[in-house]
Protein backbone atom coordinates (compact mmCIF):
# COMPACT_ATOMS: atom_id res chain seq x y z
CA UNK A 1 0.00 0.00 0.00
CA UNK A 2 0.96 3.71 -0.35
CA UNK A 3 2.66 5.55 2.53
CA UNK A 4 -0.06 8.03 4.21
CA UNK A 5 3.06 10.90 3.38
CA UNK A 6 2.93 10.62 0.10
CA UNK A 7 -0.75 10.12 -0.71
CA UNK A 8 -2.47 13.63 -2.63
CA UNK A 9 -5.12 15.61 -0.83
CA UNK A 10 -8.34 14.35 -0.50
CA UNK A 11 -10.25 14.68 -3.00
CA UNK A 12 -7.89 14.95 -6.00
CA UNK A 13 -7.46 12.03 -8.19
CA UNK A 14 -4.26 13.08 -10.58
CA UNK A 15 -3.70 9.34 -11.63
CA UNK A 16 -6.84 8.82 -12.94
CA UNK A 17 -6.36 11.59 -15.29
CA UNK A 18 -3.08 10.46 -16.89
CA UNK A 19 -3.79 9.09 -19.86
CA UNK A 20 -2.58 5.24 -20.33
CA UNK A 21 -1.34 4.44 -23.60
CA UNK A 22 -0.19 0.93 -24.72
CA UNK A 23 3.20 0.23 -25.79
CA UNK A 24 4.12 -3.23 -26.60
CA UNK A 25 2.44 -6.78 -25.49
CA UNK A 26 4.06 -6.28 -21.96
CA UNK A 27 4.15 -2.64 -21.56
CA UNK A 28 2.09 0.56 -20.93
CA UNK A 29 3.17 4.16 -21.13
CA UNK A 30 1.78 6.99 -18.73
CA UNK A 31 1.41 10.29 -20.93
CA UNK A 32 2.17 13.34 -18.30
CA UNK A 33 0.82 16.46 -19.47
CA UNK A 34 -1.21 18.21 -22.18
CA UNK A 35 1.09 16.62 -25.29
CA UNK A 36 2.57 13.85 -23.30
CA UNK A 37 5.72 15.64 -23.07
CA UNK A 38 7.02 13.59 -20.11
CA UNK A 39 6.68 9.90 -20.46
CA UNK A 40 6.99 6.97 -18.07
CA UNK A 41 7.54 3.15 -18.97
CA UNK A 42 5.28 0.78 -16.81
CA UNK A 43 5.05 -2.73 -17.02
CA UNK A 44 2.20 -5.15 -16.47
CA UNK A 45 3.41 -6.14 -13.66
CA UNK A 46 3.97 -2.62 -12.59
CA UNK A 47 0.25 -1.66 -13.60
CA UNK A 48 -0.79 -4.37 -11.78
CA UNK A 49 0.65 -3.35 -8.27
CA UNK A 50 -1.23 0.59 -9.15
CA UNK A 51 -4.26 -0.95 -9.56
CA UNK A 52 -4.33 -3.15 -6.32
CA UNK A 53 -2.88 0.19 -4.57
CA UNK A 54 -5.71 2.01 -5.97
CA UNK A 55 -8.74 -0.61 -5.04
CA UNK A 56 -6.99 -0.23 -1.58
CA UNK A 57 -7.41 3.25 -1.37
CA UNK A 58 -10.75 3.04 -2.13
CA UNK A 59 -11.89 0.10 -0.06
CA UNK A 60 -11.94 -2.77 -2.23
CA UNK A 61 -9.93 -6.27 -1.69
CA UNK A 62 -8.54 -7.77 -5.00
CA UNK A 63 -8.75 -11.56 -5.08
CA UNK A 64 -7.61 -14.25 -7.97
CA UNK A 65 -10.08 -17.11 -8.36
CA UNK A 66 -8.82 -20.11 -6.96
CA UNK A 67 -6.80 -22.55 -8.89
CA UNK A 68 -7.95 -25.58 -9.22
CA UNK A 69 -5.07 -28.35 -7.91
Amino acid sequence: MTDSRHRPPTGTTPGLRVPLLRAEPAAYVLAFGPHGERREALTTAQLMSLVVDAAGELGFVLSAPPRPS
